[in-house]
């Protein structure tokens, strides 16, 4: 389900629709050049920005604009704006014959905080593309460059109280920040990043639970940790405004990396949980096999996030066109990945492990089922057996529960990231990001709640604790009966899974 509306959320987004402020409406020209119906109300409107490339004149072809007085005059000058390809002037390009200029002031959204405003004479560095977007470029800002399409801006011949001309364009500015949310995103994953700390370290202080099981989970919590760490530090730097463009993009690619290492840790869960069921594993519960395979595991949980993160680094700084579907624009974009490139280069791979998370869960959910199926059989038909197959009944209820405890995280995992995708694609639904940002608070406390709560792991601190306070010595051999239980709590579903197989194979 998680994979699914992620997919159904990529797909819809992509579609693209010719709305109003696309679609011209049909106009007569007069003979001198000048559109006399341009704003006129018509009912009749084409799609003309479906076929050719659209560019906005904030008045029709022949006049130009009066800032002061907010009108349209006309000009003898002809209207032919220079334009550019990526950072290159088009020498001999003629924008009226190659364009089709969209008649009429864009309607700014008042509700987003958007006024119409001149860019001359506080921004000088700005051009008109070849795909009809408006280029402006703020070293100041984050992100430092913005661009326009043709419904947030227009561009004309502005005509001054002397009667003078210039070149100019009006855009959409946003005096409401679009980073509103950021205060409570990052205090809401600070608080995550403590619980999830609090669980590592529970962890981390209870020999029994250092098996492959334990650490494969340290691990993953602390790649989450980590991402959530440096995101909150990133937007409160950003609140501030004492982030450099630099440090925005040194930041993207280290939360890039924590996240994507923490979703594969998460299919490397998946994959064991799998593997344990599937009665492939080998049988020996040595600490050296147990490290070399979480070696192994460790070896894929990081080196496919290094490998992509970087594919994405070297993407950003190629030489591909801007245009080009490929290249990430962090450095374009501000801070993290936006749009398109987080669609690929984040989304994707999320989509990809979801599907194979979802693969490992229903065929482990089909062995569990089958392999409960046949021990109730043999228990019917033989009693002897009864003691052995009450014990193996105890090493699979283990193994289930090690199974539902992952379906627990990939579902809180899930939902998350649900609520990311879809709030990512409607900024101005505020309540909405409100919502998501504050769930992130629950991903650390859940994940506390399903690892940690348990009488079983309460009496395993109390008598940790009572352990460390006797010195280590009241409890006889329990530092080599303690090493000894760590060591085989991972062999011990080995050891089931062998003996429910070969008590099958025997039936």
């Amino acid at each position: 389900m998680q994979a699914f509306l992620i997919i159904l959320v990529m797909i819809t987004t992509t579609a693209s629709l010719c709305d109003e402020d696309y679609s011209v409406k049909k106009v007569q020209t007069s003979s001198d050049g000048i559109n006399t119906s341009a704003f006129t109300d018509g009912t009749k409107r084409d799609c003309e920005c479906s076929e050719k490339v659209c560019a906005r004149k904030c008045c029709p072809l022949g006049t130009g604009y009066v800032l002061e007085e907010k009108k349209c005059v006309p000009v003898l000058d002809g209207f032919n704006p220079p334009v550019w390809e990526e950072h290159t002037l088009l020498k001999g390009y003629n924008a009226t014959e190659n364009m089709y200029f969209l008649i009429g002031k864009m309607n700014c959204t008042r509700d987003k905080g958007e006024i119409r405003i001149p860019l001359e004479p506080a921004i000088d560095t700005y051009h008109l593309r070849t795909d009809g977007e408006l280029y402006v470029d703020i070293p100041s800002n984050i992100p430092p460059v913005i661009i326009y399409k043709p419904d947030k801006y227009c561009i004309d011949t502005f005509v001054n109280e002397k009667n003078e001309t210039q070149l100019n364009a009006l855009i959409c500015f946003v005096t409401k920040p679009d980073n509103n949310n950021y205060a409570l995103s990052s205090s809401c994953m600070l608080i995550s990043c403590f619980f999830i700390l609090l669980t590592v370290a529970v962890y981390a202080f209870l020999p029994e639970l250092r098996n492959l099981h334990g650490m494969v989970l340290m691990a993953y919590l602390l790649s989450f940790f980590v991402g959530f760490l440096f995101f909150a530090t990133m937007q409160i730097l950003i609140l501030r405004k004492e982030i450099s463009q630099e440090e925005c993009t040194v930041l993207t690619f280290i939360i890039y990396f924590s996240l994507l290492s923490a979703f594969f840790w998460l299919n490397v869960m998946c994959y064991d949980i799998w593997w344990t069921f599937s009665g492939k594993r080998a049988t020996s519960g040595r600490h050296g096999s147990v490290m070399k395979r979480f070696c192994c595991y460790a070896g894929y949980a990081f080196g496919v996030p290094t490998v992509l993160t970087v594919i994405l680094g070297a993407l950003e700084f190629s030489d591909l066109p801007m245009q080009h579907p490929l290249l990430p624009k962090l450095r374009l974009q501000g801070c993290f990945l936006y749009g398109t490139s987080k669609l690929i280069y984040l989304y994707g791979p999320i989509v990809v492990l979801c599907v194979a998370n979802l693969i490992f869960f229903t065929l482990t959910a089909i062995k569990i089922a089958q392999i409960k199926r046949d021990t109730e059989m043999l228990r019917s038909k033989d009693s002897s057996t009864h003691d052995q197959d009450r014990k193996d009944t105890q090493r699979m209820n283990l193994s289930c529960s090690r199974f539902s405890l992952y379906v627990k995280l990939f579902a809180v995992m899930g939902v998350n990231w649900i609520l990311e995708v879809v709030s990512s694609f409607y900024p101005e639904a505020d309540f909405f990001w409100q919502f998501s940002d504050a769930y992130n608070v629950l991903v650390g406390l859940i994940i506390f709640i399903i690892f940690v709560c348990k009488k079983k792991t309460f009496k395993l601190i109390k008598k940790r604790i009572q352990y460390l306070k006797d010195g280590g010595i009241s409890r006889g051999q329990t530092t080599t009966s303690t090493s000894t239980r760590t060591l085989s709590t991972q062999s011990r579903d080995d050891v089931q899974m062998s003996t429910i197989k070969n008590t099958t194979a025997a039936a």
